[in-house]
C-alpha cells in the first residue's frame, strides 16, 4: 500500500491510470478520507487534469458501473426476438461484465472499494436495483407485462443476485476472480433453465 501522504508519482496520462493512482489512496486512507486534491497530489496532475476525467470523485467510482448498465441495456435491447428470454440475458451479461474486466486487476480493486465503502454502499443499493430494472423490462417486453408485476421484476432481482454474487467471489476468492466469465456463465445458466420454464408458463 502507498504510504500517506507521498508525493511525486510521476504524471500520468491515462485515465486507468488516475484511477489506479486513486484505489491505492482509497485502500491507504480510505474512500471518504481522500479527497480529490489527494488523488491530483499522488498522481501528478492538475485539477484540471481530473475533472477532464470525471466530473467528481463518487464518478470515478460509479462511471465503470453505469457504462456497464447501459452496455446491458443495449446488448438486450438488440439481441434477436428468436432467442429465448434467458439466454439473452445470460449473453447480455456475460458482455456487458467482459468490458469491464481488465488485466491489471481495476475492475476488482474499483469493486472491492464499491461494496465495503459505507458511503458508496447506499448509493449502490439504488444503482443495483437501477441495473435489475433493466432485466425487468427485457422480460416485460417479451412477455407482455409490466416491468414490476412478479415475473420480470422477480428475475431481475434473481440475476442481479447471480452477478453481485459472483462478483463477491471473485474479489474474496482469486481462483474465482481469474475466471469469472466461466462462473457467471455456469450460475447464469443454471439460473436460466428454471426461470425460462416459468417465463414460458405466461
Amino acid at each position: 500500500m502507498m504510504v500517506a501522504g507521498r508525493r511525486g508519482r510521476p504524471q500520468v496520462s491515462s485515465r486507468a491510470q488516475v484511477e489506479a493512482a486513486a484505489f491505492e489512496l482509497f485502500f491507504d486512507r480510505g474512500y471518504s478520507e481522500t479527497s480529490i486534491m489527494d488523488i491530483v497530489a499522488v498522481a501528478g496532475i492538475s485539477k484540471t487534469t481530473f475533472f477532464r476525467y470525471f466530473p467528481n470523485k463518487a464518478a470515478l467510482m460509479w462511471s465503470p458501473f453505469e457504462e456497464g448498465t447501459r452496455d446491458l441495456q443495449s446488448a438486450l435491447e438488440t439481441v434477436h426476438g428468436d432467442v429465448p428470454v434467458m439466454e439473452a440475458i445470460r449473453g447480455g451479461v456475460l458482455e456487458s461484465v467482459a468490458a469491464q474486466l481488465d488485466d491489471e486487476g481495476i475492475w476488482r480493486a474499483r469493486f472491492r472499494i464499491l461494496d465495503s465503502s459505507r458511503e458508496l454502499q447506499a448509493e449502490g443499493a439504488q444503482r443495483w436495483l437501477a441495473w435489475a430494472e433493466v432485466v425487468a423490462r427485457f422480460v416485460a417486453s417479451r412477455v407482455g407485462v409490466r416491468p414490476t408485476t412478479v415475473v420480470p421484476a422477480s428475475i431481475g432481482g434473481a440475476v442481479q443476485s447471480v452477478v453481485l454474487g459472483a462478483l463477491r467471489d471473485s474479489v474474496e476468492f482469486p481462483e474465482v476472480g481469474n475466471d469469472l466469465l466461466s462462473v457467471l456463465d455456469t450460475s447464469l445458466s443454471s439460473l436460466g433453465q428454471n426461470l425460462q420454464k416459468w417465463i414460458d408458463e405466461e
